[in-house]
């Protein structure tokens, strides 16, 4: 039923809308969250595949940036910036021409992938594999094929990295087989098709570059959807059977380990050091046929005698050492 307003309730009403003043309703309805919802573009990974995605990369990332230091001599640093779910249309349309892009295969489920790098980082590598100051140069040129074979090294590095990374939620084998410059020439699924995109920074003397790794959606739904992998992501990794432990038993047994046999010490001066000739002979202060300790990554473990068997030198485990023996030399 309808109720007639009277003038003060109506005066009362004009008045609150031409002053702006907010009624309980307009408050209530400000209160409330609203969330966006792209119905063309639906957002496909959940936070926790998103999370495992995110572990797997960054990873990716220490393991592949400590390799690159030790090639090229410097710090590098490499972080994950995000993973993301876009269009393949607008995973190529961002990169320019001309770039380095390598197209890379799975074997276990089959399918392709994509490593994108600048060609500034790439040229940039070669010049330091080479011995050179290494520059980032404002230029862009595509890369050579001599280039492209001395950066194959780099390339097959990240392909293990890829493999080793992703080996704990599924076993594949990766490489990489073609190298383009030219986006339009790349194709591994219909523009249409959603892909997730990881994007790393990768910093080296002062200077940025990016790398992006393009994987197709439907290949990962097709691992994460599997029930090992969901029970993984829902429940966390459980306890190892008895077939695991075997395989880790067995994995760790064929583990080399380095041991370090210490013959003696000396104390010298820097007097001393400074003048010693070729000839010169410096006396340690153990005897011929005593027994020398036997560390492995400082660790003080046996005591043995040193002596040669088939013309090789080598020592005899005299006892074995209890307790922590944490002094290292």
């Amino acid at each position: 039923m309808a109720k007639i307003l009277s003038q003060d309730e109506i005066d009362a009403l004009l008045a609150s809308v031409s002053t702006g003043e907010e009624t309980a309703t307009d408050i209530a309805t400000k209160k409330k969250k609203i969330s966006v919802y792209d119905f063309k573009r639906p957002n496909l990974i959940s936070k926790e595949q998103m999370r495992l995605l995110e572990n797997i990369h960054e990873g990716l990332a220490r393991n592949f940036g400590v390799f690159l230091s030790a090639q090229l001599r410097m710090i590098v640093d490499i972080n994950l910036l995000a993973v993301d779910q876009i269009m393949y249309s607008e995973f190529m349309m961002s990169i320019a021409t001309p770039g380095a892009i390598y197209l890379g295969s799975f074997d276990n489920p089959s399918s392709q992938f994509i490593l994108e790098v600048s060609p500034q980082f790439g040229i940039f590598i070669v010049e330091r594999l080479f011995g050179g100051a290494g520059e980032f140069t404002s230029t862009v040129r595509p890369i050579s094929v001599i280039e492209q074979r001395i950066l194959k090294r780099v390339v097959d590095r990240i392909a293990s990295e890829i493999s080793k990374n992703w080996k704990p939620v599924k076993k594949f084998k990766c490489s990489f087989s073609r190298f383009e410059s030219n986006p339009e020439f790349v194709q591994i699924v219909p523009a249409s098709e959603p892909v997730v995109v990881v994007s790393m920074e990768i910093k080296i003397h002062g200077n940025t570059s990016m790398m992006n790794i393009c994987y197709p959606y439907m290949w990962i739904s097709g691992i994460m959807s599997s029930p090992e992998i969901q029970e993984k992501i829902l429940f966390g990794s459980h306890e190892a059977t008895a077939e695991e432990q075997q395989l880790i038993k067995k994995s760790l047994e064929s583990t080399k380990v380095h041991l370090r046999a210490i013959l003696g010490h000396r104390t010298i001066t820097i007097g001393e050091f400074i003048n010693l000739k070729i000839g010169d002979v410096i006396r340690l202060d153990s005897r011929i046929g005593s027994k020398i300790p036997i560390y492995s990554h400082n660790r003080h473990l046996y005591n043995a005698v040193v002596g040669k068997k088939s013309n090789n030198y080598a020592f005899r485990i005299h006892s074995i050492i209890k307790g922590e023996g944490l002094d290292g030399v």
